[in-house]
């Protein structure tokens, strides 16, 4: 909850400036931007009510200890009451909610520019319009709790990965928001196709090339000319793994090269081949082989 993509947080709060309390803002102890997608993990005060709205299409999961929480809609006089517990899922659509909190509240927030959003609602319903997303407070929703928590452990320093696996979780999201919280429509469209030869050549080649780079799922689904939703799948029916998977393994196998020359350290080798550090690519790099970068240098031939 607030703008997450801000250094300030209170650049993109609306402040309830007719109450006697203090502004209250939440506090952010972990913040990790990718492309257009933002996670984040925040513990807000309690306060006396004021209105908290963010500038992105935004869940939060509430994964502290169960509070008491008031809480106004948008456009609505009605208030509402209810104890948070641990689990319940906040959806955000960027205007401003009223709240008022009697306890402190942790939550993770997984949030996408409302581009992303449009891109992936765009691409999954064949173009069909817009949806308006409903404000929700205190739902459970297992499908968004296991998404967010795929991304909390990128955020905590996980081995998953970073923006590619990220992306595709965020574009997973929006469809879901889509047919659960937005306007009635049909399910997305199938898609069964693979990618042709000239397509799978071209993003190989792009992946050969820029394996210490930051890849995201929308770069190479532009390479590709499809889009989000259906490059995915796409990829996979042709290789039998999922972008972010065969990425993985690209490094894993580039690393594996580069440490048979011994020419560089350890931590080199990470940055050469696109992981953020030395225990990002031993993380990875023993789930894929089994064994970690310094016992495999120091294996036989």
């Amino acid at each position: 909850m607030g703008s997450l993509r801000q250094k300030r947080v209170t650049h993109d709060l609306v402040i309830d400036h007719a109450s006697s309390a203090p502004p209250a803002e939440p506090t952010f102890d972990k913040r990790l931007t990718l492309g257009e997608i933002t996670l984040a993990h925040g513990i807000l005060a309690p306060n006396d009510g004021f209105h908290l709205g963010s500038s992105q299409v935004m869940v939060a999961l509430q994964d502290g200890a169960p509070f008491p929480m008031e809480w106004r809609l948008p456009e609505s006089d009605r208030l509402h009451a209810g104890s948070i517990s641990k689990g319940q899922i906040h959806l955000g659509d960027g205007r401003p909610l009223w709240c008022r909190c009697e306890a402190q509240s942790s939550f993770f927030a997984f949030a996408m520019d409302i581009s992303f959003f449009r891109e992936s609602e765009a691409s999954a319903f064949d173009g069909e319009s817009e949806s308006t997303i409903r404000m929700t407070v205190g739902v459970e929703d297992r499908e968004i709790e296991r998404l967010c928590t795929l991304a909390r452990r990128v955020l905590d320093g996980g081995d998953i990965g970073r923006r590619l696996y990220i992306e595709g979780l965020a574009a997973a999201l929006a469809v879901h928001l889509r047919i659960g919280y937005g306007a009635p429509s049909r399910p997305p469209r199938p898609y069964r196709g693979g990618l042709t030869l000239s397509q799978q050549r071209r993003v190989l080649d792009y992946i050969a090339t820029h394996l210490d780079d930051d890849l995201g799922l929308s770069d190479l689904a532009a390479i590709t000319g499809l889009s989000l939703h259906h490059f995915g799948r796409a990829f996979k029916t042709t290789m039998g793994s999922s972008p972010h998977r065969y990425l993985m393994e690209q490094r894993v196998a580039r690393a594996c090269e580069l440490l048979r020359r011994n020419e560089k350290t350890i931590s080199e080798i990470a940055c050469a081949t696109g992981f953020s550090s030395h225990s990002h690519l031993t993380a990875n790099f023993h789930r894929l082989t089994g064994v970690t970068p310094s016992q495999y240098r120091h294996s036989p031939p």
